[in-house]
C-alpha cells in the first residue's frame, strides 16, 4: 500500500493514544532463547486499557453514527472486551447493558468491579454455554429497543468485520515500529479467542504485502471452527475498506494447545509464563487471557521453533488479576 489507509476514510473515534509502544524484552528473551520484542497494548488508553480499544475506535464511531444511545455487549463474568465497552459508553455518555456469563459473585472484583463503576447494567445469564449467553443477548436488545432505546448491538469480544478493521490499522502500526527499529520480525504472537483481534491482524499483514507471520493461541472455544470464523471476519472487513482480497481457513494459524480446562481456567504454563515475564521485565499478563497467548510463545521457544525475532502482542487483562480467584491462583503459582 502507498498513501493513504484504506480506514481512513471509516468513521473513527480516537480512544487510545496511537501508537502503543514497542519494546525489547531482553531479560525475557534471555531466559527463553529468543528475540522477544512486546507490543504494549496493556498500557496507555482509558478504562485500563487492551485490545478492545482499538476495535471500539469504531465500532463505537459507527454507534453514534446510527444514532445509539446504548451499547449492549456480553462476555464471561471477567470479560476485558465487557469492562472496556462499559467504559467506552462512559466516555461517549451512553448507556451500557452487560450480558454476563455466570452469576453474580459475592463480592466485586476485577473486571467485574470496574465494569460497574462505570456505571454499566450488568444481567447475568447463570450460565456459562455460549450459546445461551447469544441467546441472552438477543433477548437483551430486544427489550432494551421495546423500552424505547436506541441499542447498538456488539458481539463477543468485539469480534465483527468493522472491529477487526481496528487492528488490520494495527498491524500496519507495528511494521512501522518495527521498520523504525530495523527489527525484521518473523511472527507475532497473541492470544486469541473470539477471534477479531487475530482477524485484523492477518488481513492487515494481507494488505500490507509483507511482515511477521500472525500466530494466534487459543485461551478458549467460542467458534465451532474457528479458522472459517477469523477468515470470514477478515474477508468482511475487507469489504469494508473496498479491498478486493479474500482470506481462507488455511491462512489463519491457531495454536489450541495452550487451552487447558478451558476459558477462563488458568493453567500451570500459563502461570509459570506470567511470572517469568513479570520477574524480568516488571510486565503483567493475566491468567484468563494474555498469559495463555504468552505460554504458546514461550513453549514453542523452548521446543526451538521459532525462526527469528517475534514480537508478543499484549492484548492487556491486568484487571483480571486482582478479582480473588485468579489472584489466589498467582499466589499459589511456585516460586522458581
Amino acid at each position: 500500500m502507498t498513501g493513504g489507509h484504506p480506514w481512513d476514510g471509516i468513521a473513527r473515534i480516537a480512544l487510545a493514544p496511537l501508537p502503543t509502544p514497542l519494546v525489547r524484552a531482553e531479560r525475557f528473551g534471555a531466559a527463553i532463547g529468543a528475540e522477544v520484542w512486546i507490543k504494549r497494548d496493556d498500557i496507555g488508553s482509558i478504562g485500563l486499557a487492551g485490545n478492545k480499544v482499538r476495535k471500539l475506535e469504531f465500532v463505537a464511531a459507527d454507534a453514534v453514527g446510527q444514532g445509539a444511545d446504548t451499547l449492549v455487549t456480553a462476555g464471561a463474568e471477567q470479560s476485558n472486551h465487557a469492562r472496556a465497552t462499559a467504559c467506552v459508553a462512559a466516555a461517549l455518555g451512553m448507556r451500557c447493558v452487560l450480558v454476563l456469563g455466570g452469576d453474580r459473585p459475592e463480592r466485586l472484583g476485577g473486571n467485574l468491579l470496574l465494569d460497574e463503576c462505570f456505571g454499566a447494567e450488568v444481567r447475568f445469564v447463570g450460565s456459562d454455554d455460549w450459546g445461551e449467553i447469544a441467546r441472552a443477548l438477543a433477548d437483551t436488545v430486544a427489550a432494551t429497543r421495546d423500552a424505547g432505546r436506541a441499542p447498538y448491538l456488539i458481539p463477543l469480544g468485539c469480534s465483527s468485520p468493522l472491529g477487526a478493521v481496528g487492528f488490520a490499522a494495527a498491524y500496519r502500526e507495528l511494521v512501522d515500529q518495527l521498520d523504525a527499529e530495523g527489527v525484521s520480525a518473523a511472527e507475532v504472537w497473541h492470544a486469541s479467542t473470539s477471534g477479531g483481534t487475530q482477524a485484523g491482524l492477518i488481513l492487515g499483514r494481507r494488505l500490507l504485502g509483507r511482515g511477521p507471520v500472525v500466530r494466534g493461541v487459543s485461551a478458549g472455544v467460542v467458534w465451532r471452527d474457528p479458522a472459517a470464523a477469523l477468515a470470514r471476519h477478515a474477508t468482511e472487513a475487507a469489504v469494508i475498506l473496498e479491498q478486493p482480497v479474500e482470506i481462507v481457513p488455511a491462512d489463519v494459524a491457531l495454536d489450541t494447545a495452550w487451552v487447558g480446562a478451558g476459558y477462563g481456567e488458568p493453567t500451570a504454563e500459563g502461570l509459570e509464563a506470567i511470572r517469568l515475564l513479570a520477574r524480568t521485565e516488571g510486565i503483567l499478563c493475566d491468567p484468563v487471557y494474555s498469559g495463555k497467548g504468552l505460554a504458546g510463545l514461550v513453549g514453542a521457544a523452548r521446543a526451538g521453533r521459532l525462526g527469528g525475532p517475534v514480537v508478543f502482542w499484549h492484548t492487556g487483562g491486568v484487571p483480571v488479576v486482582f478479582d480473588g480467584r485468579y489472584s489466589a491462583a498467582l499466589g499459589d503459582a511456585p516460586v522458581t
